[in-house]
């Protein structure tokens, strides 16, 4: 018999290793499918530009507004099922939809995947973040995060390096159906998680949560799309920098991952550190790092200026990560709903790009045109999120 949510109060938080070794799997199939799907889609169907763009936005749109629905959608199974038979229902399903592109391909079975992969994702992280910091408050939550960061970024990086060698070696078509053995991986630590999360206590909230955290996640909540929307605009844009630069082929893998380690390393500064905490100079600094970043990049004229602007992505993006979760997560008490909110500014980021590459397509504009867009918005975000500094600081004061 499962747990009710009563019982489930007195449960203990999840403990770090089943929940980091969860995140690590599903990340590092995650990682492996978005990383390889764009080229499948051109080599095995013949996608243009427009139409890898086209599925870009749809999956953006799609995990937005999943992401965005999570808590009702997880009330609702909770009629039926607890929260830990929920998660391991999406990664079964996962897992079975993972070898049908290799089964029967056709261009309609890649679709049916992206679809349906993006819309359990985006309902499957919000539960992990549930468990992992259910129960926790300040120090305690803020180290949860910084480990489990650690955990999915490493592992999409590792994703990311995997493409590579499986291009390489002509077996591309095999790594949207590694999500298979990967993701029945992850579901064996399921059993270690408690059927419903710890009980998150409103007075321990209240205790670790000023007043200030509040218009802090108004201004992550601002940048943390705009994060998304460089990441999502670095696919199209790098080629035409490489190519641009004449960047020899051997090294377009490597220097395409330096923003990938700048990012790691910018999230085990922050869970390493407290200066940060309540400061909303830290995300002042960071929007800086984000644009420009991306400004030196594109406009770069050297393979050092090029990786000096990822490696400031990488830094910027990182960071602003780090502080919009734990704010999310603290001052929306833990909820799916929070952890929902959080992943759908990543659907709205991951879809802005894409739609910004068809509307420039559409007018019959190139990349510089794309560079333009991207950087435009990147300055009314910037100006937006600096506008609710200055509430913070409001805030603070009184």
């Amino acid at each position: 018999m499962l747990s009710s949510p009563a019982t489930a109060h007195s449960n203990p938080p999840v403990r770090a290793f089943p929940i980091a070794a969860v995140t690590f799997f599903c990340s590092l199939g995650t990682g492996i499918l978005w990383n390889s799907i764009y080229f499948v889609a051109e080599s095995a169907y013949g996608f243009t530009k427009q139409e890898s763009m086209l599925l870009a936005f749809l999956n953006g749109a799609l995990y937005t507004v999943v992401a965005f629905n999570a808590g009702r959608t997880v009330r609702a199974l909770e009629r039926r099922m607890s929260p830990r038979s929920a998660l391991a229902c999406i990664l079964a399903t996962q897992a079975l939809l993972a070898p049908v592109v290799l089964l029967w391909p056709d261009v309609k079975t890649l679709w049916i995947c992206a679809i349906a992969m993006t819309a359990l994702g985006a309902l499957q992280w919000p539960i992990v973040q549930h468990y992992l910091v259910s129960g926790r408050h300040g120090a305690s939550m803020r180290n949860s995060i910084g480990w489990w960061n650690a955990s999915w970024m490493s592992a999409t990086a590792i994703g990311l390096a995997l493409t590579g060698p499986l291009e390489a070696a002509g077996l591309l078509a095999y790594a949207i159906p590694s999500m298979l053995p990967i993701m029945l991986f992850a579901m064996c630590f399921l059993p270690a998680f408690p059927a419903y999360p710890a009980h998150h206590d409103p007075e321990a909230r209240a205790a670790h949560v000023p007043a200030s955290y509040a218009p802090l996640l108004r201004s992550a909540r601002v940048l943390h799309p705009m994060g998304y929307l460089v990441i999502g605009a670095l696919s199209p844009v790098l080629p035409y920098l490489f190519g641009g630069l004449q960047v020899a082929n051997a090294w377009h893998a490597p220097i395409s991952s330096t923003w990938h380690l700048a990012r790691l390393v910018a999230v085990l500064l922050l869970w390493q550190t407290a200066f940060w905490h309540g400061r909303g100079g830290t995300l002042l600094i960071a929007g800086l790092l984000l644009g420009g970043g991306f400004t030196v990049a594109a406009c770069s004229t050297s393979e050092l200026t090029l990786i000096l602007g990822l490696v400031a992505i990488g830094l910027g993006q990182g960071a602003i990560y780090y502080n919009a979760i734990y704010y999310a997560m603290a001052v929306g008490s833990a909820e799916v709903d929070a952890g929902g909110m959080h992943e759908a500014l990543v659907g709205i980021g991951y879809l802005t790009g894409p739609l910004l590459g068809l509307l420039a397509s559409a007018a019959g504009a190139g990349t510089p045109v794309f560079i333009g867009l991207v950087l435009g918005l990147l300055l009314i975000g910037g100006i937006y999120a600096c506008l609710r500094m200055r509430a913070n600081a409001s805030v603070s004061v009184g």
